[in-house]
Formats: C-alpha cells, sequence, structure tokens
C-alpha cells in the first residue's frame, strides 16, 4: 500500500502532494487512489476520529442535478428525496442525497462501496435528456473532505459563521454557508455515534481549506485519518 504512487493514477486527491508530505499512505480506489491511512493502526486512527479528524474524500463518486423538474425526474429514478430543503436523505445503500433547494440536488455516493451511482445517473440523463433538468458535474470541481468527532461543531465556531453545535444543528441538517471566506456546503451525516461533516466547496481551494483546518485543528488535537478508519467508523 505503502508503495502506491497517487500520480500514476487519473483520478486522485486534488492535494496529494501535500498528504504525502503529511505521512498519508495510498490504496486503489476504482480507477484512481485514495489516501487509506497515515502509517498508524486503523483502531488509532479511529480514537483520533472520534475526537476530531479530517479525511480527504474527493476521489469518491460525487454529482449533482438542477432545474424545476430535478427533484421529480431524480425520483423517477428510484432516489427517495423528502420534500424540505436543506436536508439530506439517505438511500438505502447509503447514498446522500442532499435536497439544496427546490430546484437542485447534490448526491453523494456511498462511503463504504465502490458502486458508482453517480455514472449511472449521468448515463441515464445523457441518455434521457429530461427537460428542466441539467447536470451540474462536481467530480472534477469540488472537493469533498469529511471532519469527523466530539471537537468539530466546537472547531467550525473558529472558521463558520453557522452554529454547528449538535443541539442546534441535528443530523441530516445542510448549511450552504462560508468557511474561512470559502462558499461552500456542510451537511451533518453522522457515522455511527460519532458526528461527521462532509464539506463541499470548490476544489481549486482544496490546499487553502485543509490549512485552514489543520490550523483549528491545533486547539482540539485534531489529525488527518484515512479511509479505511472512515469506512471503520462507520460502523462503530
Amino acid at each position: 500500500m505503502s508503495n502506491l504512487k497517487p500520480a500514476n493514477y487519473p483520478t486522485r486527491c486534488f492535494h496529494y502532494r501535500t498528504l504525502i508530505s503529511e505521512g498519508a499512505q495510498f490504496k486503489k480506489y476504482n480507477n484512481g487512489s485514495i489516501a487509506a491511512d497515515y502509517g498508524v493502526s486503523i483502531d488509532q486512527e479511529v480514537l483520533l476520529a472520534k475526537n476530531l479528524g479530517v479525511a480527504d474524500l474527493s476521489p469518491l463518486p460525487r454529482t449533482g442535478f438542477k432545474g424545476r423538474e430535478a427533484v421529480n425526474w431524480l425520483r423517477a429514478q428510484g432516489l427517495e428525496i423528502g420534500d424540505l430543503n436543506n436536508q439530506v436523505y439517505m438511500e438505502n445503500d447509503g447514498v446522500l442525497v442532499a435536497r439544496l433547494t427546490d430546484t437542485e440536488v447534490l448526491i453523494l455516493n456511498a462511503l463504504h462501496i465502490q458502486r458508482n451511482l453517480c455514472i449511472s445517473l449521468e448515463k441515464n440523463y445523457s441518455r434521457e435528456q429530461p427537460v428542466h433538468c441539467y447536470s451540474v458535474p462536481r467530480f472534477d470541481s469540488s472537493a469533498w473532505l469529511l471532519i469527523t468527532g466530539q471537537c468539530a461543531s466546537s472547531m467550525f465556531a473558529k472558521l463558520c459563521g453557522v452554529d454547528l453545535r449538535q443541539r442546534k444543528f441535528s443530523n441530516d441538517s445542510i448549511a450552504q454557508t462560508s468557511i474561512a471566506r470559502i462558499n461552500g456546503i456542510i451537511i451533518r451525516n453522522d457515522l455511527g455515534g460519532t458526528p461527521a461533516f462532509h464539506l463541499i466547496f470548490d476544489s481549486a481551494s482544496t490546499d487553502y481549506v485543509w490549512s485552514c483546518l489543520k490550523d483549528a485543528f491545533s486547539e482540539f488535537e485534531g489529525a488527518p485519518i484515512g479511509y479505511n478508519a472512515i469506512c471503520q467508523l462507520q460502523f462503530s
């Protein structure tokens, strides 16, 4: 695993060089690579994640659709999307369907499986060309980080004006806001009993946001964590 070089794969973390400098070890994920761990045992990384951890999930599939018929078209594809905006709806296989507005939906692939629902939806869209529904590709344009742990909401208070404390920002809620002066989307979807926040933002700002998070982490003894620990945490 430690000899796998992200640069040799077409899909990789946007700032993989930074992750390498921090000790990340990579493994294959679909046709790309993902930071699997940071050189410690999975049990130790899970403990770090339960306190405060950040994982780069950008190699995982994601997509979006917008337009006045986007929600209806996605429902016709079999997705169960409720009527409330700024809410995330989880499919049976773990796919997260985030309803941002009446006319826009963001879809994050399940964490623990490599089946790519996003590419299936994009293929169906290209074939059907539904009226008043437009594709919003996010795989290349949006980075995807996951912040976990009991200290996560306190850490976010240093970077974001939205109150993300657990009693104020309930599970499956969405905030479309500014994080470290960068526009982004925060989705709370806990892993087991651990608070977890998905952070989606402009991929060109990945290194900047990562450095801001690391600076904010220092007070809470936060640490980078890998994909393996995230998958383990989901069932702990």
